[in-house]
């Protein structure tokens, strides 16, 4: 039998260069952008804190007052000023430079966690101060998100949009299991106090870099109207553009009458797990599994996966968990729901992201992207409301239960609309 290769002499290993180009296949090539890993780096510890602090919320107003319709008002007054703001947060990054937006509302939001931590610390956190303080912690929410979004596509070519959104939520998911966790471990060992603490130190490696970095600046154009005019602008290419109209209109209802459970969560666990502070934490930790795995996916398929089949995929996906979660009464049923919601949202999140990310024109992006994060920061609370309304009529979960359905059938509208009303999109390859 012949030989390659003269007896005794080793078999050479598998070529490295093709094996380091399998691997790097596995990574998405936003990845190989050093600036967008360091935003990731200053990223990680404030969505960490983020967390912290809304376990903390959610529980302390529950704990102060013990009523579940207290929980829904405070998870509104969160959303309020996102409703209020969407349209000046939205114009301001687009107006001045984005690292600045930021650095001002992460300032503030920690700034404002720490005046909750001595609040609640000293004994002074009533309902009176948790519902102003929501409002505050919105506001500055409301200028972080859509600029936040806009950053990404600052920094990323339009081809790799989605494999960048992907790796985002897969940091976001990382934290969502820590944050939880850790903040559930402290509201049992330190109180409330020390998450909103916590949450008031992690802003801090945030602002380190983005003092430290040289940012890219988008094309800005001259202003060719007045200020309502210029307010109105990515509301207008909204409007006008017919797959904008459709995500934008599929995420607020993902927001309103999806998102919009997530403040009821400790009723959930009080109430159908008869469980605390610890099984919260474990709640919310769960659930980030979910989506850590649906980001470290999507990252890999980037390259090939089409934006309108995600969404497709998604849309029952989430609605199946959530309508699931309102029937189960133990912690061991609840947990795959709450992975299944957490994937389903990242996934429908990540179509919708960042194919506005890539249609927006760059002078609207961020007015654009501040309508989209009205769904979920704005429409999540407004949901809140709306849940909490009808638990007074009938049952809470009863409500959320009909509201998945809905949310699905959104999602999936706005993923066959995609589809049918576009040529059968191209993957994003350049």
């Amino acid at each position: 039998m012949p030989e390659d290769f003269a007896p005794g002499c080793p078999r050479p290993a598998p070529n490295p260069p093709a094996r380091a180009s399998r691997l790097r296949s596995l990574v998405p090539e936003a990845v190989g952008i050093r600036l967008f890993r360091r935003y990731l780096a200053g990223l990680a510890p404030l969505s960490l804190g983020t967390w912290m602090q809304l376990v903390a919320l959610g529980y302390l107003t529950l704990r102060v007052t013990g009523s579940p319709t207290a929980v829904g008002l405070v998870g509104a007054a969160d959303g309020i000023p996102a409703i209020a703001l969407a349209l000046p947060a939205g114009a301001a990054g687009d107006r001045w430079p984005r690292p600045a937006v930021l650095a001002a509302a992460s300032s503030a939001m920690g700034l404002i966690s720490l005046g909750l931590a001595v609040a609640a610390g000293t004994g002074h956190a009533s309902l009176a101060v948790l519902v102003p303080g929501a409002i505050l912690l919105g506001s500055a929410t409301a200028f972080d998100a859509p600029t936040r979004q806009a950053m990404v596509a600052d920094m990323v070519p339009r081809s790799q949009l989605l494999g960048a959104v992907a790796v985002t939520g897969t940091v976001g998911s990382l934290t969502r299991i820590l944050g939880p966790a850790i903040g559930g471990v402290l509201l049992g060992t330190a109180g409330a106090a020390a998450c909103f603490a916590a949450m008031a130190a992690l802003v801090l490696p945030y602002l380190v870099v983005l003092a430290r970095n040289r940012w890219p600046a988008p094309e800005r154009r001259a202003r060719t109207g007045g200020a309502m005019a210029e307010l109105l602008g990515g509301l207008t290419w909204a409007v006008r553009h017919r797959t904008g109209r459709s995500v934008l209109a599929a995420g607020w209802v993902l927001g309103v009458l999806g998102v919009g459970y997530m403040p009821f969560l400790p009723v959930f666990a009080r109430y159908h797990l008869h469980g605390g502070g610890q099984v919260l934490g474990v709640m919310y930790s769960v659930g980030g599994f979910g989506a850590l795995a649906g980001g470290v996916t999507i990252g890999v398929l980037s390259r090939r996966l089409r934006r309108h089949t995600l969404l497709i995929a998604a849309a029952p996906l989430y609605g199946a968990s959530l309508f699931t979660l309102t029937r189960v009464t133990s912690l061991p049923e609840a947990v795959p729901c709450l992975a299944g919601i957490s994937l389903g949202f990242l996934a429908a999140n990540s179509a919708m992201l960042s194919t506005l990310q890539a249609e927006a024109p760059p002078e609207l992006r961020n007015r654009v992207l501040a309508l989209y994060a009205l769904g979920y920061s704005g429409g999540g609370p407004l949901g809140s409301l709306l849940y909490a309304a009808l638990a007074a009529e009938t049952s809470l979960f009863g409500a959320i239960a009909a509201g998945s359905v809905m949310v699905g059938a959104a999602l999936l509208w706005c993923g066959l609309g995609m589809r049918l009303g576009h040529g059968r999109e191209a993957p994003l390859t350049p």
